[in-house]
């Protein structure tokens, strides 16, 4: 994993010494206390709480806590850390909570593509569509409705029809400054009022990373690695027909690896093969954050209905792991969620034993 470095600051600093680390980065700045980590501040979640006063306001009040990494987290696991939430940017610690910098999504792209985790199919099997479109004739304060009402963190902003640009909450944020600020970076003070008037013309970043409808994906995630973006739009004749961002990548990634993990259940009867599918779903969540650790395949499952309990066993095969545990409980349901705890536990337990024995032979002791 590429760790970035990344602006650290005091929970109580203002938030306007943040804003500078944001706006240079376009990512996101690490606030502490006590020097462990407590939070990050992206322009994401600025936009979301529309903050007037940077200069007055402390960081500890305007922080989110997304999923905390470590070096050793695996793809798979960084994966299901970026879809809990619309992050650019995750936290890296060390193993007592001291903050090692952040990662992107260009990153975690960058690692998918060099262990061929790229999905082998076209830009349109996975991009989103409609795209939201703004005119550079329109203002900022039509740019921020259209964005509120399709929830989107950016517009696509279009001359004639013509797709020439971008506009996202980090502009929105940017402009929360003025001008000579953004090059001093010292004291933020808020930006006058007539900023929702001004043409997007004036405000947009020209800089569009752009794909043919034709591109494949692993050619549009080496235009995001490139570009160092997170989305690529999709064209057609010149025109934007869909945007294709690394989470949809995820997304892609992620449900294919969960249709590999193949789950054989024996021993239900015609009372209890009604819970078949709850104890499939128990059993792959438990295991979905191990599949790429171990190389997890194959799941066994076996339901035993006994005179006053039920046994469940779960025998698992995968490249580094092969290994069968039982648990027991009043009934079905409760048993086959007693036997995916354990399960979730043993993998656990493994993958630290495993983390410790790679520390000490990066520290010789091995």
């Amino acid at each position: 994993m590429e760790i970035k470095e990344a602006l650290v600051v005091d929970e109580n600093d203002p938030l306007s010494k943040a804003l500078a680390g944001v706006l240079d980065s376009g990512t996101a700045v690490i606030v502490t206390k006590d020097g462990k980590y407590a939070g990050i501040i992206d322009d994401r979640n600025l936009w979301l709480l529309n903050v007037e006063n940077p200069a007055k306001t402390r960081c500890r009040t305007v922080i989110a806590r997304p999923p905390v990494l470590t070096p050793n987290t695996s793809i798979l696991e960084r994966m299901d850390a970026f879809l809990q939430g619309r992050f650019k940017a995750l936290p890296v610690v060390d193993e007592r909570g001291r903050p090692l910098g952040i990662t992107t999504r260009v990153e975690l792209l960058k690692d998918m593509l060099a262990a061929g985790l790229i999905p082998k199919v076209g830009v349109k099997m996975l991009m989103n569509s409609p795209v939201y479109l703004i005119d550079e004739k329109k203002t900022v304060a039509e740019a921020k409705l259209e964005m509120k009402k399709n929830n989107a963190k950016r517009l696509i902003v279009t001359s004639k029809g013509i797709p020439k640009g971008i506009f996202s909450t980090l502009d929105l944020v940017a402009e929360s400054i003025k001008p000579t600020e953004k090059q001093k970076m010292r004291v933020v003070v808020p930006m006058k009022k007539s900023y929702d008037d001004k043409q997007i013309a004036d405000v947009y970043r020209p800089d569009l990373t752009v794909v043919s409808e034709n591109s494949t994906v692993e050619e549009a995630a080496v235009a995001m690695i490139k570009k160092s973006v997170s989305s690529v739009v999709v064209l057609s004749n010149n025109k934007p027909v869909g945007v294709l961002s690394a989470v949809d990548i995820f997304k892609a990634v992620r449900e294919a690896a969960e249709e590999r993990l193949e789950v054989e259940i024996s021993g239900l009867d015609d009372d209890t093969i009604i819970y078949r599918d709850s104890i499939k779903n128990a059993v792959e969540k438990a295991a979905s954050k191990f599949v790429e650790s171990f190389g997890i395949r194959h799941l066994s499952v076996h339901v035993k209905k006994g005179k006053s309990v039920y046994t469940i066993s779960i025998m698992l095969q995968g490249d580094k792991e092969n290994f069968t545990i039982k648990a027991e409980g009043p009934t079905v349901e409760d048993t086959a969620n007693i036997a995916a705890a354990e399960l979730k536990k043993r993998l656990s337990r493994r993958k630290g034993k495993e983390k410790s024995r790679k520390s000490l032979r990066r520290g010789g002791l091995l």
